[in-house]
């Protein structure tokens, strides 16, 4: 199975979530959008149907294909290839890392690359998810690392970020973080959670605010080159 495959069985399903959201609203109106890691292309269809002109990089080849129906193209490749990213069109407004990142070998380099496909004024939007999150940590002082087929222990992620390493990163990559968004902790509701689903969400988008460290899932980032306004 394919690193975007389980991710694009569960949008199938469920619906889009919150870091998608988060980072569909950044993206304005009408943009040029490269769409890094697109999966089967839900992204690039919500963007596409607001006027975006979207070219999406993927390597499984048989969600590239479904990409295609949402993109104006669709590379099939890694973004870690330089010669796979030579064959990406021009330049974009936005560049796109939907939980991308931490999939990735060198995500520094990623990132760096990134640069030298945004046009003047163009920004980068990267979500990456939070391995300090309190239920990985609570694992952990029970002497528990136990990888799944999504999420926070993604068996499939190469590199962790904190608040503090993404932060990093994104300094790291020539970037000035313009502004950050959380997504708060999505979890299976128990009793409480069922009975009262309008207090639940409030307590954890604000649990999310207050101590992001623990109670943010991912982090969602606009990223200006830095020297550019």
């Amino acid at each position: 199975m394919s690193v975007s495959a389980p991710y694009s069985h569960r949008v199938t399903a469920h619906g889009l979530g919150g870091s998608h959201s988060l980072i569909l609203a950044e993206v304005r109106d009408g943009a040029r959008v490269l769409d890094v890691g697109c999966a089967t292309g839900y992204l690039a269809a919500e963007l596409s149907a607001r006027g975006c002109r979207v070219v999406g990089i993927e390597p499984d080849p048989a969600s590239a294909a479904q990409a295609e129906r949402s993109c104006e193209h669709v590379v099939v490749g890694s973004f870690e290839s330089s010669d796979d990213r030579a064959q990406i069109p021009g330049t974009f407004d936005f560049v796109i890392f939907g939980d991308v990142l931490e999939h990735l070998v060198d995500p520094w380099e990623a990132l760096r690359a990134a640069h030298g496909l945004l046009s003047p004024g163009g920004v980068a939007v990267v979500s990456v998810p939070n391995v300090a999150a309190w239920p990985v940590r609570l694992g952990l002082l029970a002497g528990s690392f136990r990888y799944t087929d999504f999420g926070l222990l993604d068996r499939t992620h190469v590199r962790f970020f904190t608040r503090a390493t993404a932060h990093e990163l994104v300094e790291g990559a020539g970037f000035a973080l313009e502004r950050e968004r959380l997504v708060h902790l999505e979890r299976e509701p128990g009793r409480v959670r069922r009975a009262l689903p309008l207090a639940s969400s409030i307590v954890d988008r604000a649990l999310a605010r207050l101590l992001p460290g623990l109670f943010a899932q991912q982090f969602v980032m606009r990223l200006r080159p830095q020297g550019r306004s």
